[in-house]
């Protein structure tokens, strides 16, 4: 693709998030030698049960004292054996104390490191966070999406004029590689003077031909050769295309939105077009932008002929602001196979595909080869040249999907 491709926008064209994009409670890895089990809190005597012991050993003092008053001791020895029990006493009550006051420092000490513990938890999982979110701005290279609005090249898709064809089993048990065999055999290209440009596998047991005109497409679907031996062929369905117009107010409703662009923008252009019709065929996909923010972005769902009015002025009036609008393309890259247009949470693959080094049975995370070349792992799993590093911008994988993507579209030929 070029530099002007429609595809080389950050925010927009992205892959999938990792299937566990969330930080999890707990550390997130191995801890360190000295804190690899967790620390157990300080075992502590309860208030109570020490009030209580010097209960019982003032009631002892007590005793010893009364029994010495009844024996046969002379007045000095009475009186030194209670001094000697007050002393006790009083020396039980200051253990007591020096205890409580140890206790109460244990306790703030065990508070204070298992505070200092989750904030470094919390920091690690920050750097893994961040760690995740680098290795995935990495993967997508060429300019920003801010860039991608300064440029003055090409600011709009350009689509091609390739027409493609789906051919389908009748026989619903038969795969897809059974059925591509099947075309070849009865379909001769230089008979029919086919321009073809490529032929592949899609789900339900069916291919796709992609040709250079609808004049092969119509050849194809009358095509008895097809019909008679138990295939169907009906042109794929497309989707409708998206725009995004960006700096919307954000205290704006949808619907007032949608009847300022058709009024203020559409309605002396197509004529024909009624604001019935224009809201019947024009849905709001979602919106971007920051929280709060007093602007947003509106992703609409557009037919092409309303897609080609916008986006050939370049700029959208919406009440009293003039928005810039352009094509929303969005290519996807599985964060766990490294292959496009699914993401990881409907990944079918049971191990991870590293984007660094394209080993499979770990993730870029846990790369250990990150200080040398990378090598794509998409296009080592198509057995093609893979001196590149994964998603980027002129990978030949990542180019078949994004021209995947934009033949998918109904564009209605614009």
């Amino acid at each position: 693709m070029s530099g002007n491709s429609p595809f080389n926008r950050s925010g927009l064209t992205r892959r999938s998030p990792p299937s566990t994009p969330t930080p999890q409670p707990g550390p997130p890895g191995p801890a360190p030698a000295n804190m690899q089990q967790e620390e157990e809190p300080p075992k502590v005597i309860p208030t109570s049960d020490i009030q209580t012991w010097l209960k019982k050993i003032e009631l002892n003092l007590q005793d010893v004292c009364s029994t010495s008053a009844e024996g046969k001791l002379n007045t000095d020895q009475k009186i030194r054996i209670n001094n000697m029990c007050r002393s006790v006493g009083h020396l039980a009550s200051q253990m007591a104390i020096e205890y409580q006051s140890l206790k109460n420092h244990a306790i703030q000490a065990y508070q204070a490191r298992q505070a200092h513990q989750e904030k470094m938890d919390l920091v690690q999982r920050i750097q893994d966070l961040k760690q995740s979110i680098e290795e995935s701005s990495r993967q997508v290279t060429g300019p920003s999406f801010a860039d991608a609005l300064k440029n003055n090249g090409t600011r709009y898709v350009q689509p091609s004029n390739i027409s493609s064809v789906a051919i389908y089993p009748v026989d619903k048990l038969k795969s897809s590689e059974e059925t591509k065999s099947l075309v070849q055999k009865i379909i001769r290209p230089d008979e029919m003077k086919l321009h073809v440009r490529g032929l592949r596998k899609i789900k339900n047991g069916g291919v796709v031909i992609s040709t250079d005109s609808k004049e092969d497409v119509i050849k194809l679907k009358q095509s008895e050769q097809l019909t008679t031996s138990g295939l169907t062929v009906d042109e794929p369905q497309k989707r409708k295309p998206r725009i995004v117009v960006i700096g919307v107010p954000a205290d704006m409703q949808e619907p007032e939105v949608l009847k300022c662009i058709y009024h203020q923008n559409l309605a002396d252009k197509l004529q024909d077009w009624s604001l019935e019709k224009f809201m019947a065929s024009t849905k709001l996909s979602h919106k971007s932008g920051k929280k709060d923010a007093e602007t947003c972005n509106y992703i609409i769902e557009v037919s092409g002929v309303i897609r080609k009015a916008l986006i050939t002025n370049d700029r959208v009036f919406v009440n009293w602001s003039s928005c810039p609008v352009r094509d929303f393309t969005l290519v996807t890259r599985c964060f766990k196979c490294q292959l496009y247009n699914h993401a990881a949470k409907t990944c079918k693959m049971d191990i991870n595909i590293c984007g660094h080094c394209g080993e499979a049975g770990h993730s870029f995370k846990e790369c250990t080869k990150k200080d040398e070349a990378p090598k794509c792992a998409t296009c080592s799993h198509y057995k093609k040249q893979c001196n590149h590093q994964t998603g980027d911008a002129a990978c030949p994988a990542r180019q078949m999907a994004e021209k995947r993507y934009l033949n998918s579209i109904d564009y209605e030929g614009a």
